[in-house]
């Protein structure tokens, strides 16, 4: 490797490490830019989630609908389901369990082993 690159690449494993120790903290010792603090940023991640959710329900439904010739009973019940899932999201949000599927959020026992 030649003396060039060495300083690079170690720049780089700098950064990297300085975003993986970020993603660790708990959520309250976050810097500003990990979550949205704004009441704005919530209302807009809310409305995304309820709109996206519902137009993929919309949309799976119509294309089974479309596919088997069954028209309105996928549409209809794929709304209801993506409706729910946007529900839940949201409940999920509110209650401060957005984190990643299989993620574990960290508790206080977390902090103390190390």
């Amino acid at each position: 490797m030649s003396e060039s690159s060495e300083p690079q690449a170690k720049e780089d494993f700098e950064d990297r490490l300085a975003r993986a120790r970020e993603r660790e903290r708990p959520p309250e010792e976050r810097s500003a830019h990990a979550l949205p603090q704004s009441g704005l940023g919530l209302a807009s991640r809310i409305g995304t989630e309820l709109v996206v959710t519902l137009v993929m329900g919309i949309a799976i439904g119509y294309g089974i609908d479309r596919w088997l010739e069954t028209r309105p009973w996928f549409l209809i019940g794929f709304t209801l389901l993506g409706g729910a899932a946007g529900l839940w999201n949201v409940f999920r949000l509110a209650m401060g369990q957005g984190s990643p599927v299989g993620f574990k959020r960290p508790t206080k026992s977390d902090e103390h082993k190390g």
